[in-house]
């Protein structure tokens, strides 16, 4: 009975834990990430003719590597931000455990 009382506490403990945790991206893997963007999109652009197509093509390129870094902030926190889920559901699951 005992080991399962501990048990049930170190769950409740994990479970905090997880949900006010910081869980941020690293600086220096943004930055990375962000230069390394750059780099491509420069090397993009300089090989190739200035006209419309490229133009469009560099920015819809451009904007699917900003909506996925904004995917990997935002679901790096996922009970806070713009698309934040609720923690009543676990909160219940862990009353109930």
């Amino acid at each position: 009975m005992r080991a399962v009382q501990i048990s049930n506490d170190l769950a409740q403990v994990r479970f905090l834990l997880f949900v006010e945790s910081e869980n941020l991206i690293a600086k220096p893997f943004l930055a990375v990430l962000a230069f390394w963007l750059m780099i491509i999109f420069a090397s993009f652009s300089l090989f190739s003719p200035p006209n419309g197509t490229v133009f469009t093509c560099l920015f819809l390129f451009a904007l699917s590597a900003a909506s996925a870094i904004f995917l990997i902030m935002e679901l790096s926190q996922p009970f806070t931000g713009l698309m934040m889920i609720s923690s009543a559901p676990l909160r219940n699951a862990l009353g109930i455990i």
